[in-house]
C-alpha cells in the first residue's frame, strides 16, 4: 500500500498511474479514497489519485487538533503532489475535499489546471451553526463511552432527527461517521473543520482563471445547492451542473458526477 511521510505522518493515497493529466479528487468529512475512486471511475486520458487525510481513512494519525483545517489539508495536498513530482495538475473535492481543492486553487493558482468543486458545503464563513452543532455533537457524544453506545445516543438527539427528515442520505452520512474504526481518536475533526473555511473572502474567487466545474444538487441540507450558485456566481471560467440529489437516487447521483467530471477533464 502506498504511503508517504509529511509532518511525521504517515498518509495514505492510491495513484491509478493512468494516462493523461494527473487529476487529484479528494474525500468529505468523514469519508477516505473510497469515496473519490467510487465516484471516479478509472477512465482513460485521467491518472486518479487521492489520499486519506489526516485523521481519515488509513491516515490515522493529524498531528493536533488545530491541524484539522483548510490551509494544513492543503499542505498535505502539495506535499503528495512533491511526492509524485507533479508540477502542475488538476484538483477537485467533494464536501470538505471541495473546500480544500478551493483553498488551494487559491493559494497556488499556477499549478493548478482545472478545478472541481462537488457538492460545497463551506461558503467564505464557518458553517451554519446548526450544522456545526450537528458535527461536533458526534464528538460530544463520543466522549466516555464506546461509539457504538454514542451512535445509540446520537440517533437519538434532537439535531439528528431534524437533519435526517429533512435528508435520509444526511442521516445516514452523519450515523455513518461511528463505524470507523478511529472516530473517538480522530473526533475533534468534526468540531474544527465545521468551524473553518476555504477563504474568508468570496470576492478572492473572482481572482480564480483556471476552467471550473461546479456541481450540486437540491435536498441536500449539508451540501446547499444555493452555495454552489454562489461559487459561480463569482468565480469567472465556471461551468455549473446540477446533479440529481442523493437523497433521491445515490446511483444516479455518482453518475451524473462521473459523467461531468470525465467530460470536463477530457475538454481540450
Amino acid at each position: 500500500m502506498p504511503y508517504f511521510t509529511y509532518d511525521h505522518i504517515r498518509f495514505y493515497y492510491e495513484d491509478d498511474e493512468g494516462d493523461g493529466e494527473p487529476f487529484i479528487f479528494l474525500h468529505g468529512l468523514g469519508g477516505d479514497v473510497n469515496q473519490t475512486f467510487g465516484v471516479m471511475k478509472q477512465s482513460s486520458h485521467i491518472r486518479r489519485i487521492s489520499l486519506d487525510f489526516r485523521g481519515h481513512g488509513k491516515t490515522v494519525s493529524f498531528g493536533h487538533a488545530e491541524d484539522f483545517s483548510f490551509k494544513q489539508f492543503a499542505e498535505d495536498v502539495i506535499a503528495l503532489t512533491k511526492h509524485l513530482h507533479l508540477k502542475s495538475f488538476n484538483i477537485g473535492g467533494i464536501s470538505t475535499g471541495a473546500g480544500v481543492s478551493l483553498h488551494l486553487a487559491l493559494r497556488y493558482t499556477s499549478s493548478v489546471n482545472k478545478l472541481i468543486v462537488s457538492r460545497p458545503a463551506w461558503e467564505d464563513k464557518p458553517q451554519e451553526k446548526w450544522v456545526r452543532e450537528a458535527f461536533a455533537k458526534i464528538h460530544d457524544e463520543l466522549q466516555g463511552t464506546d461509539p457504538l453506545t454514542a451512535q445509540k445516543r446520537y440517533e437519538n438527539s434532537e439535531v439528528y432527527t431534524s437533519i435526517n427528515s429533512v435528508s435520509s442520505y444526511a442521516g445516514e452520512s452523519l450515523l455513518g461517521q461511528f463505524k470507523y474504526p478511529y472516530v473517538k481518536e480522530t473526533s475533534m475533526k468534526f468540531v474544527k473543520l465545521p468551524q473553518d473555511c476555504p477563504n474568508d473572502d468570496r470576492e478572492a474567487w473572482k481572482n480564480l482563471k483556471m476552467p471550473t466545474l461546479i456541481l450540486a444538487s437540491q435536498h441536500d441540507p449539508i451540501h446547499p445547492y444555493a452555495y454552489g450558485r454562489l461559487l459561480s456566481d463569482y468565480i469567472p471560467n465556471n461551468h455549473f451542473i446540477e446533479i440529481t440529489s442523493k437523497t433521491i437516487n445515490s446511483k444516479q447521483h455518482n453518475h451524473d458526477s462521473y459523467k461531468a467530471i470525465e467530460n470536463f477533464l477530457n475538454e481540450r
